[in-house]
């Protein structure tokens, strides 16, 4: 049977199914806080959840062979509704409906790549991440468990503000945000919307034009502004930020993570650390922007700024693996192929990291951040049957997660390969 086909049955299983006690096997079975493996491995799942104990008599068995089972990945930064490689000028050509179609797609090679739960962290006006989020946790279509965040808030010229056009076009201004005030008001909208979380720019950018990658962007008022009423609301927020002065500003107001901290000194780091604030490095989508070939067509002017930034972002990350700050797996997806959301894994290992602090990140430290510890990012009792099945110690080999051949989102089997 041809491998969609394939993924299709088991996307029709039915709610029924799910409720049927089932005893999952395989060779091993990793734990992701201790690092040791379990021989052979064993889940007891019932109603979507890990179950306690010894499974009742005549559950259904599914035995996957001499693979690894793992908690369900989490990527904390994705762009779902983001082709790669179109530019700013091929977004302007894509209509919201096309972008949120795009997002389903996307939505579903993630999920079969193994991550079971992402954070989106910047869509589009319209908020198609927000019914994208809702159609998945329907059912009405496959995806990983989405928390979505709208429009990233920017400030006018900054990174997120289509400024690369002559002064008389006008694109998508409402996610601008020049005062306090509107702070405030652009998070209480959003909220209205439905989003889960708040992303803002909180300096320039690599892929956006005449802003500096190391300069803040919103001023101290502006940024406490923003947090306090997401605060108020519920609300958490994570901060674009490459410069360390726009690290320190938006740690020191309250953000729950810092995107990329691509220039990171060692005096905010342990700002950070004293805070909590989590790091969220999104270490490829740097390294892809620089591919040889240039395959996402990035502009002259992006290149030259990737190229200054990415021997001190390997500095930066070696300044936030010794301060201790905790570090959650992120890609940046929609700055490259979504397809390859695995692919960080060999980057936070050659930047530094242990294997198993590289898979803690996607698993334990990104629950955390995302404030899911008790629901994901392990196989104990009690959480959501979110498991993944590899072939090989993804702790000896670490590429191995680029290559999954099970996925089970809350109890429901989506991925089976031989």
């Amino acid at each position: 049977m041809p491998f969609r086909c394939v993924v299709a049955s088991l996307l029709a299983l039915s709610l029924s199914a799910q409720e049927r006690p089932l005893i999952l096997r395989a060779a091993r079975l990793l734990n992701v806080r201790t690092g040791k493996a379990e021989s052979p491995g064993q889940l007891w799942i019932q109603g979507g959840r890990i179950q306690a104990g010894p499974p009742p008599a005549g559950a259904e068995t599914l035995d996957l062979g001499n693979r690894t089972l793992l908690p369900g990945l989490i990527d904390c930064h994705t762009h779902l509704l983001f082709p790669a490689g179109l530019g700013e000028l091929g977004y302007l050509k894509r209509s919201p409906g096309t972008l949120v179609l795009d997002g389903v797609v996307n939505a579903r090679k993630v999920l079969e790549a193994g991550f079971t739960t992402v954070r989106d962290a910047g869509a589009s006006a319209g908020f198609g991440d927000v019914a994208l989020r809702d159609a998945i946790a329907r059912g009405d279509i496959p995806g990983p468990r989405l928390l979505v965040a709208g429009p990233a808030l920017s400030i006018t010229g900054g990174h997120g503000d289509l400024n690369g056009f002559p002064p008389h076009v006008h694109v998508g201004d409402e996610h601008i945000v020049d005062s306090p005030d509107q702070g405030r008001h652009a998070v209480r909208e959003w909220h209205k919307r439905g989003v889960g979380h708040i992303k803002l720019h909180a300096t320039g950018g690599v892929l956006s034009n005449h802003d500096d990658p190391g300069a803040p962007s919103f001023s101290p008022p502006e940024f406490k502004a923003i947090v306090e009423e997401a605060r108020r609301r519920g609300l958490d927020v994570c901060a674009h930020a490459h410069g360390d002065a726009g690290i320190l500003e938006a740690t020191l107001a309250g953000v729950r993570s810092i995107e990329h901290g691509s220039l990171l000194s060692p005096a905010t780091a342990r700002e950070m650390k004293a805070r909590g604030t989590f790091l969220v490095p999104t270490l490829y989508a740097l390294e892809s922007i620089l591919l040889p070939g240039n395959p996402y067509k990035i502009p002259e002017g992006s290149l030259l700024k990737a190229r200054a930034i990415l021997p001190l972002r390997k500095a930066g990350f070696k300044v936030a693996l010794e301060a201790g700050i905790p570090i959650a797996y992120g890609t940046d997806i929609g700055v490259f192929e979504h397809g390859q959301v695995a692919a960080d894994f060999r980057y936070l290992v050659s930047y530094g990291m242990t294997p198993l602090q590289a898979l803690q990140s996607a698993t334990l430290v990104a629950a955390e951040l995302l404030r899911m510890g008790s629901e994901v990012g392990t196989l104990e009792p009690g959480r959501l049957a979110d498991v993944i099945a590899v072939d090989g110690d993804p702790l000896t080999d670490i590429s191995t997660l680029e290559r999954v051949r099970f996925v089970m989102r809350g109890g429901k089997t989506v991925l089976k390969q031989p």
